[in-house]
């Protein structure tokens, strides 16, 4: 083994062991542990156990074919697990249900084959069959990667118009950091298809330096201090929506042209950042959204009424508070996925 190998089982076995460090602090010994400490915690063990086995790999030459396709299998339970996690850091009320252990029978079905299929059938039948294996696997993990990826993007955007706090920031800002690592370590695996090419060391490598500034990220942001409480919903913001909605409905001032949060903030006597943050709380969407929500209920009445016919897609477009056709179209098509013209073409036959 000359010097370059040590070196890299050194950088290499760090990063293992101070994910290992870290995995342990979260699950036993952060006092006021919640199920996003231990998820993440679980999250790092199996990371872990995958970066394990290519470092044995690596620099071993008999590593038994059970070792190899358990971490292997690995991969198919850090989607799930990341999934997870960021879940339980967004929603307060989030649990782990007998349904959610469905997203384990990949894993099972992997260790399962790994009972019966030996190394010599891989050899016999050709390397086509592992390559196979292996890019399903590399699906499997970046469909849950996209797949919380869009649970944080969306989140993030019900609270554009919000104030935000320190700690929704901090943990809006570690969910992203935690994403492109994993998307980072990803991708060094996927490399490892074209082996011939890009060196297999190149994977433990990137978690390693993923790990480090992951651990670096989470220490600046105070992680560990953190939890979805962050974005639970008070008995007092409940109130403040209702009367938000009192006002749009007993005035009807959503079919003013001109509605902004500041005329609702006036109307209601709350600032425009309160109003902000209960209407994305409450109703899952922002201002904007709840606004032509209400427009376009009004404009399904209109249409409904048999009288009606006598007016123009156009004028009852501007009558409910939409300064142009095409946003009233936009608007109708996204809450009832049809557009108006199509609406009044069906009530009416």
């Amino acid at each position: 083994m000359n010097t370059i190998d040590i070196l890299l089982i050194i950088i290499c076995g760090a990063g293992l062991i101070h994910g290992l460090i870290v995995s342990i602090y979260f699950k036993f010994i952060k006092s006021k542990r919640t199920l996003s400490d231990v998820l993440l915690a679980t999250l790092l063990l199996v990371m872990a156990l995958r970066v394990g086995k290519s470092i044995v790999l690596q620099f071993s030459e008999n590593l038994e074919f059970l070792f190899i396709f358990l971490g292997l299998s690995m991969l198919l339970l850090i989607g799930p697990i990341l999934y997870g996690y960021v879940q339980s850091l967004l929603r307060p009320n989030f649990e782990i249900r007998r349904y959610n252990y469905l997203h384990a029978i990949p894993f099972l079905c992997v260790m399962i084959m790994s009972l019966f299929i030996s190394e010599y059938w891989f050899v016999v039948h050709g390397k086509h069959w592992a390559y196979i294996l292996l890019i399903g696997i590399y699906i499997h993990l970046a469909f849950y990667i996209g797949a919380a990826g869009v649970i944080l993007y969306r989140f993030n955007a019900s609270l554009l118009e919000i104030k935000k706090t320190k700690a929704q920031e901090s943990i809006l800002i570690w969910l992203r950091y935690v994403l492109i690592g994993i998307t980072f370590i990803w991708i060094s695996y996927v490399l490892n298809i074209f082996e011939d090419q890009v060196p297999y060391i190149i994977g433990p490598l990137v978690y390693s330096i993923s790990i480090y500034a992951l651990t670096f990220v989470a220490y600046k942001l105070k992680i560990h201090t953190l939890s979805s409480k962050s974005f639970e919903t008070t008995d007092e913001d409940s109130l403040v929506y209702q009367e938000i909605i009192t006002v749009l409905e007993r005035d009807a001032i959503f079919m003013r042209p001109d509605i902004s949060l500041n005329t609702l903030g006036e109307l209601t006597g709350h600032s425009k950042h309160i109003i902000s943050a209960s209407i994305n709380t409450n109703a899952q969407m922002n201002f904007n959204s709840l606004i032509n929500f209400y427009r376009i209920q009004k404009a399904k009445e209109i249409l409904n009424d048999q009288t009606s016919l006598k007016y123009t897609i156009s004028s009852i477009a501007y009558d409910t508070g939409f300064n142009s056709l095409s946003s009233f179209n936009a608007a109708f098509k996204k809450f009832e996925k049809i557009t108006p013209s199509s609406y009044r073409n069906a009530i009416s036959h």
